[in-house]
């Protein structure tokens, strides 16, 4: 594959009736047969190069009337607050409408988030789930929005121009979370890659348009050469053959039976508690909520005993940071189910015992040098906002060799449910290479994630 460039957790009742009013309401309940259908047809016609043209229309043309929809109700909202600060709006009255408001917006958000994951399914399979180089194309902040203008009727005409060609596939960058470098993204019959940047592109001008091309030349220097210094860093893209372990089946298995009783849990090894609650199916909140609690009742009680470390997360919030994980609309599950997910029909809560991590860290001849996680709050309280910053989420040492852990990798944990046995390998694997080369870093790409992902 050759590159180029082109210049053209304690919880609630009332946290769990808010959390699904937020994620789960009308608008969104609406769009989730939409979300299936698109999953459906991007899986099964991704060598039709006309229904992944007409599909990314018609994405576009849905992502751009939701940012109308949002633009209106900011409108709305400011008019609201003026009416308030005048006395013309009750107190209530104004609370309501603004939570109606803010409930909308989230939806339209949600929905776009939505439709852009639908279409990271498209990328991640026509790069043969290279996660590094996707990474490095979405290492670079998205546009604030996306709105017919101009510059997007021209990349629209690039794009036709391309279609029209023989064989070529392309994907409009703006929809996708992945693709942040140039308007266009072309694949070649031969399986090469051209980033196109339109020259009466909407989003650079004057001096960041340089910055733009510069960003392109060191992308595609840094593809084809799979070494450079990049953001300062020396950075080498690493194919990586270790096989992955995951969970993912078990998750698949507690989402089936939670679409029966409304909710399930499990327990993931001694590290991971997984909570699963199906909204169609919930009609008793309280007794849900007393069922996840007294689920893992135990080893609750001894993670509390030792005074282990815990972080939590919903696996919805994984759609902030899509960089660093893989789209939920590539899960080897039925597309019905992964839009499930990406809706928030099936809420999935996962509590993750770091303590515990660690020690298995530990036990594979780890030391851990230090961790902003197992700072006390008063240890926190005396450190500024730049210091917190400085402290690695993670840092190990075995001999002389000191290993910053990303943060990604404990969260692969809970979105792609990896095996702490598949950390530790990865950890392992970057070591040894580590001691033939100077690099700072590397960039993994996962072979294995061909055999895992559809």
């Amino acid at each position: 594959m050759q590159f180029r460039q082109k210049v053209s957790s304690k919880r609630s009742n009332e946290f769990f009736k808010e959390f699904l009013h937020g994620v789960w309401n009308p608008k969104t309940k609406d769009w989730h047969d939409i979300i299936e259908d698109l999953l459906y047809i991007s899986r099964r016609r991704i060598n039709n190069k006309f229904v992944l043209f007409r599909l990314q229309l018609s994405i576009l043309t849905d992502i751009i009337r939701n940012v109308e929809g949002i633009d209106a109700y900011k409108r709305r909202l400011y008019r609201l607050t003026n009416d308030k600060e005048r006395n013309l709006v009750s107190e209530k009255s104004y609370n309501d409408e603004v939570k109606f408001i803010n409930s909308e917006i989230y939806g339209f958000e949600l929905i776009n988030r939505a439709l852009k994951e639908v279409v990271d399914g498209i990328v991640w399979r026509l790069f043969k789930y290279n996660r590094a180089i996707l990474y490095l194309l979405a290492d670079k902040e998205p546009i604030d929005s996306l709105r017919l203008d101009k510059g997007l009727i021209e990349t629209l005409y690039e794009l036709g121009d391309i279609f029209l060609g023989p064989g070529n596939i392309a994907i409009i960058n703006d929809i996708s979370n992945f693709l942040r470098i140039g308007d266009i993204t072309k694949i070649e019959n031969d399986g090469n890659i051209e980033l196109i940047e339109v020259k009466s592109s909407r989003k650079q001008r004057g001096r960041r348009i340089q910055r733009q091309k510069q960003n392109m030349c060191e992308v595609v220097e840094f593809i084809n050469t799979g070494y450079k210094e990049y953001d300062d860093t020396k950075l080498l893209l690493l194919d990586s053959n270790i096989r992955q372990v995951h969970y993912l089946q078990n998750l698949l298995d507690s989402i089936k039976r939670s679409q029966v009783k409304g909710y399930d849990s499990i327990l993931i090894g001694d590290y991971l508690i997984l909570e699963i609650s199906n909204h169609d199916k919930i009609d008793n909140p309280k007794k849900m909520i007393e069922y996840f609690e007294d689920k893992h009742e135990l080893i609750r009680k001894s993670w509390e005993k030792k005074s282990d470390v815990l972080i939590d997360s919903f696996f919805v919030e994984k759609l902030e940071y899509s960089k660093n994980y893989i789209p939920y609309s590539i899960l080897p599950f039925h597309e019905e189910i992964c839009a499930n997910i990406i809706m928030g029909k099936v809420m999935i809560h996962g509590l993750l015992n770091v303590s515990e991590i660690f020690r298995k860290i530990e036990k594979a001849g780890w030391e851990i040098v230090n961790s902003l996680l197992l700072k006390t709050a008063t240890e926190l309280n005396g450190l500024s906002n730049n210091e917190k910053h400085n402290i690695p989420i993670l840092e190990i040492r075995k001999e002389n060799y000191i290993l910053r852990v990303p943060s990604n990798y404990l969260y692969k944990l809970i979105y792609e449910l990896w095996s702490p046995g598949t950390m530790i390998k990865v950890i392992e694997e970057t070591y040894v290479k580590r001691q033939s080369n100077n690099y700072d870093g590397y960039l993994i790409n996962f072979l294995d994630d061909l055999r895992i992902w559809k």
